[in-house]
């Protein structure tokens, strides 16, 4: 017995599994295979294009609606995932068939002209009659461009881009084209206009979206050549410009230059009018260039030589002069600057031939001057008697009145001659050596004794000549006895008086050391030292001179103001600008280093500065001035994920920001923006935070920017694999054991 209810709790167990694991006798049954036709058909299995299932013994198929609704169920199908799974529902093959039979083309079974692949066998049909019904499953084909035609290599200038898709029945056909390389053509997009500017090439891309297949677009790169003007007739019109535009009229020459400016280059051949106005501009002002008139400076030059009076002259060679003067033509252009020329060769050459009347040249001049010669030249340089002998050796005479300026040049030569004779100087050989003699330095002798030699050197001028030699040895005889005389005077000790006299009457005020150098420098000096000692005695007065420059006065106390100072808030940015501008400009004002003579100043320093503190004024506060968290206010994050927050400040503002009131290394956050500054923290810093809620704080030097945000502890990524089946597995076990242990527990209580 009770091996009896054993067993039959075993095999109660063991028929509760099996009931409920349909799943799990299914898979470990081999699956079913269906053959229909020539065709092995068994769920898994992938039906690629033009595959097809059917019997030959009927020709019927089994159509299941997509997008038309479904007369029986009235179910909309809606997507290809949808369509699978209802298909794999509803299909029995028993029932369908009749519908078929009543109904074929309700129940085609197809894809929707959108999708794109191959259907999947979910499951094999249960059906009582396998071969009684012909089954057909078929995979919509996707239509997908090959290639975009009618678009042209070469355009002319603008042009509208009417390509087409290549197959025609291809699925789809809507071009969206893009620039993609403009060059020099200026090319833009005014929706399929292609707008160009210049000549040159453009760089297309033609996209077709899903035009290869759902989700793949189709793209096409065309390279557009835009056809050039031809500038033929402009260069031909550039080169009738003259090179030399200097010898045209300012006006008529600006109208050139004008039109060649205004040729614009590299336009397309669709603005050849244009182009062709352009040449057809530099013709018209190049035909209408005007040459400037001939230059006649130089004939006006010659004509300026021609002599007031000619009655000197002969008739014949004034007749000629003034028949050149009369063939001179003032109409002539530059072209013809030769003949202007020759005008002023002719008129030089008819001046150079007027022929004087002849009449005595007058040397009363010349006579005069000759007479002025003194006799005795010996008492002047070699150099200018020279220069006299010579003036009179150049004159010519019996010259007539036409070279009377050549004989009035002989009397200036003789008149230049004469003035410039110059008398030999006398010999200061012995004033030299008198004056070689005299000290450089004559301060160690008595001023009584220096006064006759100074007398008798300022006696001695430069420049006298032989005439006056006696009066020269003079001067060397004077030189010699006043040196002779000179007396050596005692040292000169005034420099150390008045250095003695700069001491100051109180010298409390000094540091003790410098006090004492200034008394050694004093006590020092020695008394009635001779004048060759005056160094060491000016050294005297030199020593005391630096001592007193190297007194020290006693610092001021600065102890009052560094009281002031260390009153000075920590945080200024509570009080108005001008209140602290008010302390700062008092801090500033404080100078170190002041001695005890300036102690009023320092102290008053320390006044202002106090007073300065006791008149900070505290700014009104206002919710509009302080910055704000525009972005990312009270949000929830993910530790290990990035949070971004932005504050309504430019970003050069930005100082620091605080996590719970503690300042971050700028390393775990990034910054972006430039009106308003977006902070984002980084993921690997958002995984050292706590769990829960955080404060931050996003500092300016405007103010600081507060929110608080909270983080969830990061989760494991789920497990995209079909655990389904697995968990209903770890159910049913778990009743089973349950039911064992029911049984177990049942077959105590009944022993």
């Amino acid at each position: 017995m009770k091996k009896t209810k054993k067993m039959l709790s075993f095999v109660l167990s063991m028929l509760l599994i099996v009931t409920m694991f349909p799943t799990m006798a299914f898979a470990k049954e081999e699956a079913k295979t269906w053959k229909f036709g020539e065709l092995s058909l068994k769920a898994g299995d992938v039906l690629g294009k033009d595959t097809e299932i059917k019997n030959d013994a009927e020709n019927r198929e089994i159509r299941i609606l997509s997008e038309k609704t479904n007369p029986d169920d009235k179910e909309r199908i809606k997507t290809e995932k949808e369509a699978v799974i209802a298909a794999a529902a509803s299909w029995n093959l028993k029932d369908l068939t009749e519908k078929a039979k009543k109904a074929p083309a309700d129940y085609l079974l197809k894809k929707a002209d959108s999708w794109n692949g191959s259907w999947i066998v979910t499951k094999i049909a249960e059906t009582e009659t396998k071969d009684a019904i012909e089954i057909q499953i078929r995979t919509y084909e996707y239509v997908a461009v090959t290639e975009i035609q009618g678009i042209p290599k070469e355009i002319p200038g603008t042009t509208a881009l009417t390509g087409k898709a290549v197959p025609e029945n291809a699925d789809q056909k809507q071009i969206t084209w893009k620039i993609t390389d403009a060059g020099m053509t200026g090319a833009v997009l005014d929706g399929t206009n292609l707008k160009v500017t210049n000549a040159g090439t453009v760089k297309l891309l033609a996209t077709i979206k899903d035009g290869k297949k759902t989700g793949v677009d189709f793209t096409q790169e065309f390279t557009v050549i835009v056809k050039a003007a031809d500038y033929s007739k402009v260069t031909e019109a550039l080169a009738l410009i003259p090179e030399d535009m200097g010898r045209y009229t300012e006006e008529s020459a600006a109208a050139v230059q004008k039109a060649k400016e205004a040729v614009k280059e590299n336009l397309p051949s669709a603005e050849q009018e244009t182009v062709n106005g352009y040449a057809a501009a530099i013709q018209t002002a190049v035909n209408a260039l005007t040459l400037l008139g001939a230059d006649y400076t130089e004939v006006d030059a010659v004509l300026a030589k021609v002599p007031g009076d000619l009655s000197i002259y002969t008739e014949e060679s004034v007749e000629a002069l003034n028949a050149v003067i009369a063939s001179i033509d003032r109409t002539k252009t530059i072209e013809e600057q030769q003949a202007v020329a020759a005008y002023a060769e002719a008129l030089e050459n008819a001046i150079a031939a007027l022929v004087r009347k002849p009449v005595p040249a007058d040397y009363l001049g010349v006579e005069k001057r000759l007479g002025e010669i003194p006799k005795d030249l010996s008492i002047y340089t070699e150099e200018s008697v020279k220069a006299l002998n010579a003036a009179k050796e150049a004159i010519v005479w019996d010259l007539d009145d036409s070279r009377q300026e050549e004989v009035d040049q002989f009397a200036e030569n003789l008149k230049a001659a004469l003035d410039g004779l110059t008398l030999k100087l006398a010999d200061y050989s012995a004033v030299d050596a008198a004056l070689a003699k005299v000290s450089n330095d004559l301060s160690i002798y008595t001023e009584e004794s220096i006064q006759p030699l100074q007398t008798a050197i300022n006696s001695v001028e430069s420049g006298k000549t032989i005439l006056d030699q006696a009066e020269v040895d003079g001067w060397a005889a004077a030189i010699e006895n006043a040196l002779a005389g000179l007396q050596v005077r005692k040292a000169d000790y005034s420099k150390v008086e008045e250095a003695i006299k700069k001491i100051p009457a109180d010298l409390s005020l000094y540091t003790d050391a410098s006090v004492k150098a200034l008394e050694d420098a004093k006590n020092s000096v020695v008394t009635e030292r001779p004048v060759t000692e005056q160094e060491s005695v000016d050294g005297y007065a030199k020593k005391i001179e630096a001592a007193i420059a190297g007194l020290t006065y006693k610092d001021a106390d600065y102890s009052k103001v560094d009281a002031a100072v260390k009153k000075i808030p920590n945080d200024l940015k509570k009080y108005t600008d001008e209140s602290v501008k008010a302390v700062n400009d008092a801090k500033a004002a404080i100078v170190r280093g002041k001695n005890i003579t300036e102690q009023k100043t320092v102290d008053g320093c320390a006044a202002a500065l106090e007073k300065a503190i006791a008149g900070l004024k505290q700014k009104p506060m206002t919710a509009q001035s302080l910055p704000k968290i525009t972005k990312g206010v009270n949000q929830s994050g993910m530790q290990g994920k990035e949070l971004s927050f932005t504050a309504d400040f430019e970003a050069k503002d930005l100082k620091k920001v605080l996590i719970d009131q503690k300042e971050i290394d700028a390393k775990n956050y990034v910054t972006a923006g430039k009106e308003n500054t977006q902070v984002t923290l980084k993921a690997e810093y958002t995984k050292s935070l706590a769990e829960g809620k955080h404060t931050i704080s996003i500092v300016s030097s405007k103010g600081q920017a507060d929110t608080v945000f909270y983080l969830k502890k990061a989760t494991k990524s789920p497990d995209t694999g079909d655990r389904t089946q697995v968990m209903l597995w770890v159910i049913l076990l778990g009743v089973s054991a349950a039911a064992v242990v029911g049984a177990v527990v049942y077959r105590k209580r009944e022993k």
